[in-house]
């Protein structure tokens, strides 16, 4: 048998296990594990990423010191590379991983402590600036970052890929953890740090130490929420893939050849769109930079600290972002997620369109960017379904689910790979067209830089988005894929011996449990309270059941009125 990663660890002890034992999603781990938790750590690496390039241009000036307009561009692609030789091995190691706790959600939590950890050192040096052993200290705590921390950070989505087989429900809750996240980060971040600290403080203090202390604050949060998180998900898919690897197999790892692995992934026509997606955000991540919305906003539209245009535009297009986090689940958890994006996406390049008529415009921005923030909200937070759906494809036809197996890594790292550098390609253009950090307005072709890296980043993604939703027609087929698989672990159970019960009717036997313990304790507080006052428990406790069957009755009438 071939190694077994994390079996035996900590992460098989009692005390590292999840506190959620529920079969269904409950509110509590909606909350907690899908919003809270993952929102203060993401707004940790939003503040981290919108801060980074602002600080290695306009502080460290990094292309400068060092003499090269090619070192920051240079340093991303040597990451890179590393992260690809990382991305490889962290795959292995997923693919072969048997834990109690999962087989993602201990990664995703240790590679939270190093990207806190490593983000920090990021912006702190003890070397004097342009010195050698400056340069090595940022190459080591950049690579720790992006080549470490982040890709185990980032097996989050396999998280989500396996939290529950209803498919609803997980488009649901993927919808409103990324909607929650974003708005987190937004709200805190974009308002709070870029909107305000920026243009008041850091871009102010040349030193770089109410840098590294914002960074240093946002870090220990991270990590506080990430045992949130942590706690608070569950990996239900993966509990039952593993036990029906094992009798199919005799081993709870997946063991299928990289080769057959591979070929199994490029020949499905839904993992081959969900790549196409992916590449098209990750493009959209990139293209942009940490700071090409702060750069359009300053030297654009003629931002800064005096008439707070930082602080006014990001409100302006953060609305949607806050309208969204409520509306959009609502759809997400009822209707196809395909038609809400391809609708998205039409938006998006709506208000792309719009802001294009003046792009010197603050009104103009404003008005475009609230409108495209409408369209973009449900592309960049419901993009993941199609991974998640892709995924349930190829276990449909397999009996394994590719995240986290080798073939998996190699896809996504390479094209990830390709356009991480696109980052400092942004940096990179910014100098090679003129760019003068701190300046109070740059020369037409930077501008013209600045606008197709913020507004074209955001067309490209529309455009992909909208015709992968032509071909990609996997919802209809969920069902008849589900039932199988419900048939197979229903077999697997059997051989073990066990009494399988399906995912619905555990829902079921957990709701009238539940139910059963709410009537016990209303029944007791009422007792109590009846006690206490004097008053008799029948009557009270009549009074109370003639107003729930009331309000039965008007929900029935209100449903059969409906259905006419």
């Amino acid at each position: 048998m071939a190694r077994e990663y994390l079996k035996g660890s900590m992460f098989d002890r009692p005390e590292w296990q999840t506190h959620v034992k529920t079969n269904r999603i409950t509110t509590k781990e909606r909350v907690l594990g899908h919003m809270v938790g993952p929102g203060m750590v993401y707004f940790f690496y939003s503040t981290f990423t919108g801060l980074r390039e602002l600080f290695y241009m306009d502080i460290l000036r990094i292309n400068e010191v060092f003499g090269s307009a090619y070192t920051y561009l240079i340093m991303t692609t040597v990451t890179t590379i590393i992260g690809m030789l990382t991305g490889f091995y962290f795959n292995h190691m997923t693919e072969k991983t048997v834990c109690k706790a999962g087989r993602f959600r201990p990664y995703v939590l240790i590679g939270t402590w190093i990207m806190a950890i490593a983000g920090f050192f990021v912006f702190w040096s003890p070397f004097a600036p342009g010195s050698a052993a400056q340069l090595v200290w940022l190459y080591v705590f950049n690579i720790l970052f992006t080549a470490v921390g982040l890709p185990l950070w980032n097996m989050r989505g396999n998280v989500l890929s396996t939290i529950s087989r209803n498919v609803l429900e997980r488009n649901n809750v993927t919808t409103i953890r990324s909607a929650v996240t974003v708005m987190i980060a937004g709200l805190i971040g974009a308002l709070g740090i870029i909107g305000f600290l920026y243009p008041n403080v850091l871009q102010k203090d040349l030193s770089g130490k109410s840098w590294f202390i914002t960074i240093g604050v946002c870090a220990v949060i991270a990590i506080l929420f990430s045992f949130t998180e942590y706690f608070w998900t569950r990996e239900r898919v993966t509990e039952d893939n593993q036990k029906v690897l094992a009798d199919a197999t005799g081993d709870s790892a997946i063991t299928v050849p990289f080769k057959q692995q591979f070929k199994n992934v490029i020949t499905n026509k839904y993992y081959l769109l969900a790549v196409v997606v992916f590449s098209g955000v990750t493009f959209y991540d990139n293209l942009q930079g940490g700071n090409a919305r702060v750069n359009m906003i300053t030297y654009i539209l003629g931002g800064n600290a005096q008439n707070n245009y930082q602080f006014t535009y990001l409100l302006a297009s953060m609305q949607p972002m806050a309208i969204g986090a409520v509306v959009v689940p609502i759809p997400a958890g009822k209707f196809s997620s395909r038609r809400i994006m391809q609708i998205s996406s039409v938006i998006t390049l709506a208000g792309i369109g719009i802001a294009l008529i003046n792009p010197y415009s603050f009104l103009v921005a404003v008005a475009g960017g609230f409108v495209f923030a409408c369209g973009i909200f449900a592309i960049t937070n419901m993009n993941a379904v199609f991974g998640q759906q892709a995924s349930d494809d190829i276990e449909y036809k397999y009996g394994y689910r590719p995240e986290g197996t080798l073939a998996n890594s190699v896809i996504y790292t390479i094209i990830t790979a390709i356009m991480t550098p696109l980052n400092a390609v942004y940096e990179t253009g910014l100098s090679l067209n003129g760019y003068v950090a701190g300046a109070a307005a740059q020369n037409a072709a930077v501008n013209r830089w600045i606008l197709f890296a913020y507004y074209g980043a955001y067309a490209i993604l529309a455009v992909i988005i909208f015709v992968v939703c032509i071909f990609f027609d996997m919802e209809k087929r969920l069902p008849q894929i589900h039932a199988e698989l419900r048939e197979r672990a229903k077999k697997a159970a059997e051989d073990r011996g066990e009494v399988y019960i399906a995912p619905e009717e555990q829902d079921r036997l957990e709701m009238e449990a539940a139910a059963k313990e709410m009537e016990a304790a209303r029944i007791a507080d009422l007792k109590a309270l009846c006690e206490k006052k004097g008053l008799d428990f029948e009557t009270e406790n009549q009074k109370y059941l003639d107003k729930l069957a009331a309000r039965q009755a008007k929900a029935e009438a209100k449903a059969a009125r409906r259905k006419k």
